[in-house]
């Protein structure tokens, strides 16, 4: 025990001595900036950018479903048109917001960055499916030797609602230096850039279970004992999370294309990063299942039944390895720059994804972004 203790100690120490070193960096870094900057002189160009921007995001995280015993034991049904374990997906597509602050000082290579980006999406989902039979039943008529036919309808049913609640936060400060390797023509910009990254993921979803999969009549309205059907229900509440910080890496550049940096120029962008963080997945919640049987007679007696609940609360340490990149075209005229293009951003193993054991799977995010810059003096 005592040295399992060591070695969580021992990586503790480790990440936080390595993301203080990068921090020292970022700083360090900045104080160069600075002394450059006053070694250089002015140039004439925006000391502060600011852009804001919006994305459209698929992907997301994918989870496993909730599978209470009644609907594994029916999905051959022929009421089960859609199976309930496909419904439980999560929404294709989040819509993101992003800001950032530049600060690039005269006469200076660097760039310090703050930037943030924000995304959720919503939703619920609706699934009832079921088939209904008409059956006939002869009843004799006391005092004669006649009989009457009576129809009954027998439904057989799944009915399913879900909702999900996602929501995801990505926080970047890193310092950045023209490495001078501009491709096409005196004008290309290429910034390699390092600092730290903080990325928080979260989920909640609930789904709710009803099933009547096997009403039964018998054809002889006397045959009462033979009257049967099972009544289900399970419902399951169950929250994820994931929260992680640590060092970044990012290289970005620009090639104009058409025009001048004077008057109105339009450029190719593009970028590539990689971070590693360092956090803690987490799930917590619950799920039920509850199972009646009914039988004897037209007013359904209870035969016998069940109720199972299952408490979920787990916790563990996890490395996320992050890559993204983007790929754009940017228009600008003077001091103020629009932006259009394909964004990605990959999280590897970043939630526990499971209900009753662990399992991770990766959180993406790729879509089409626009963003709008100005730059201040």
């Amino acid at each position: 025990m005592s040295e399992l203790m060591q070695g969580r100690r021992i990586g503790s120490d480790f990440r936080w001595r390595l993301l203080t070193t990068v921090s020292a960096a970022v700083l360090a870094a900045g104080v160069c900036g600075a002394e450059e900057a006053h070694a250089n002189g002015d140039v004439d160009r925006p000391t502060v950018w600011l852009e804001l921007g919006a994305q459209l995001e698929g992907g997301g995280a994918a989870q496993e479903p909730v599978s209470p015993p009644f609907v594994i034991n029916n999905l051959d049904r022929a009421y089960n048109v859609v199976s309930p374990l496909d419904a439980q997906r999560p929404p294709r597509f989040a819509f993101g917001g992003e800001g950032s602050i530049s600060i690039a000082p005269k006469n200076s290579d660097w760039v310090f960055t703050a930037a943030v980006r924000y995304g959720r999406s919503n939703g619920n989902k609706r699934l009832h499916q079921q088939t209904s039979t008409k059956i006939k039943q002869h009843v004799g008529v006391p005092g004669t030797n006649k009989y009457r036919t009576f129809y009954h309808t027998i439904t057989h049913f799944n009915d399913m609602q879900t909702t999900y609640h996602e929501a995801h936060t990505v926080l970047d400060f890193k310092a950045g230096k023209d490495v001078g390797l501009g491709m096409l023509g005196g004008h290309s910009t290429s910034n390699f850039g390092f600092g730290i990254r903080y990325a928080q993921f979260s989920s909640k979803s609930t789904a709710v279970f009803r099933s009547l999969p096997d009403q039964y009549y018998p054809s002889n309205a006397f045959n009462v004992n033979l009257l049967h059907h099972h009544s289900y229900y399970a419902r399951a509440d169950i929250k994820r999370s994931f929260r992680g910080l640590g060092p970044s890496i990012s290289w970005t550049g620009s090639t104009p294309i058409i025009g001048n940096p004077d008057t109105t120029e339009i450029s190719l962008d593009w970028a590539a990063n990689a971070a590693a963080l360092f956090g803690r997945q987490k799930v917590t919640g619950a799920h039920q299942t509850t199972g009646i049987f009914y039988t004897g007679s037209y007013n359904a007696k209870v035969k016998s039944g069940y109720h199972h609940p299952v408490p979920v609360n787990r916790s563990h340490s996890a490395i996320v390895p992050n890559v993204g990149g983007l790929a754009g075209i940017s228009f600008r005229r003077s001091n103020a720059k629009v932006s259009f293009g394909y964004r990605a951003n990959f999280f590897f193993g970043a939630m526990d994804a499971g209900v009753d054991a662990r399992h991770t799977e990766n959180v993406n995010f790729h879509g089409p972004f626009a963003t709008i810059s100005i730059g201040l003096p």
